[in-house]
């Protein structure tokens, strides 16, 4: 092998190594994939567990009990096994739509839509609403003069 085809493949193969060690760095800084988070919401839909709900929510917004709540309400504790999970990234990489298809303990089939963020390291449910702007001296619209 000629001195220049050995630079090549030595440059070629330090590439490799370095991309590959990239990409296992940037996904193990994902503390809960996309799955893990739907199937986390489906575990707290069984146990009918508000808590175990609100805490795949973003943190610091509001309304994420009484959304939980309701959901638990309509749809907790069916025993729901998780048949598939397709995740798709149509606005981006750090929004996703997880579809579950499950079928109930009564073999009747289940499906949700389940919406996420990418928080820091970790996917979140979205549930409630981010913080309302609270700064009383400037208007809501720009004809309030």
């Amino acid at each position: 092998m000629t001195e220049k085809k050995c630079a090549f493949a030595v440059a070629v193969a330090m590439s490799v190594v370095l991309l590959s060690g990239c990409s296992d760095e940037d996904a193990s800084a994902i503390s809960r994939t996309e799955e893990a988070t739907a199937q986390a919401y489906v575990a707290a839909l069984n146990a009918r567990d508000v808590n175990a709900l609100t805490r795949l929510a973003p943190a610091g917004y509001e309304g994420i009990e009484a959304e939980a709540r309701e959901i638990i309400k309509a749809e907790g504790g069916r025993g729901l096994k998780i048949k598939d999970v397709q995740v798709s990234h149509d606005f981006g990489e750090d929004v996703a739509s997880a579809h579950v298809s499950a079928t109930d303990s009564r073999s009747k089939p289940f499906s949700a839509n389940i919406q996420m963020s990418l928080e820091k390291d970790k996917w979140v449910v979205a549930l409630g609403y981010a913080p309302e702007f609270n700064d009383t001296d400037k208007s809501s619209s720009s004809t309030d003069k």
